[in-house]
């Protein structure tokens, strides 16, 4: 679970400040503004990206139920299901999640040599679930505590209904609470996304982007 969700979210998370700062860079930015708003701009680019992304996510449960049915584990498989819907659904809310972080810190630079100092932070986002869910796997409180985590819960709280340590209700509150930070960082993202995405040269602050002067 975290592998995948550390690996598909850093590809396509990559390929979105990529084609944000290209799109700067060649000023076709401004033709792309004079015909939808930058709000729907960002939504494209997230929209496009989580697709694929849930896809190759649901794509890998499938490829994996399909191998323990052929070789003959239908008793993992029985216990494999349930998480890996669970993990899909997760994987959908935290990808638009840390998509809108990649889009939002992508509009504040104008030069690819620029792009680390953005990616760094959406980068560790992503690897905590992945290194968290290593080094604290037999560690139920602290389990516990990232699967209602935002930024953990997609690998995390899986993770604990596969070993059957999750109440009934426990993954749609983590659900709901990733839901509503989603929307939050969207609603941040969108406002950074607006403020920043024409302004050339030296790179954004994060003040001047709230600020939108």
């Amino acid at each position: 679970f975290g592998l995948v969700f550390m690996v598909v979210a850093l590809g396509s998370g990559a390929m979105i400040v990529q084609n944000t700062v290209q799109e700067k860079q060649s000023r076709v930015v401004e033709i792309l503004l004079a015909a939808v708003p930058a709000r729907a701009l960002m939504a494209g680019k997230i929209l496009g990206n989580s697709v694929i992304g849930v896809a190759n996510a649901a794509a890998m449960a499938a490829v994996a139920a399909l191998g323990l049915a052929l070789t003959g584990q239908g008793a993992l498989l029985d216990m494999l299901s349930a998480p890996l819907i669970w993990f899909v659904v997760f994987f959908l809310f935290g990808f638009v999640l840390v998509a809108s972080i990649f889009a939002g810190g992508a509009s504040m630079v104008s030069r690819q040599e620029d792009t680390g100092s953005v990616m760094s932070p959406a980068m560790m986002l992503i690897m905590l679930p992945y290194f968290g869910v290593v080094f604290f796997a037999d560690n139920t409180l602290v389990m516990t505590i990232l699967s209602y985590v935002p930024f953990s819960a997609p690998v995390a709280m899986p993770l604990r209904l596969f070993f059957g340590e999750a109440a009934w209700w426990e993954p749609l509150l983590s659900l709901g609470l990733l839901a509503v930070c989603t929307l939050a960082v969207i609603t941040l993202a969108s406002k950074i996304y607006t403020n920043s995405l024409l302004k050339m040269g030296s790179r954004v602050s994060l003040r001047e982007a709230l600020r939108g002067s």
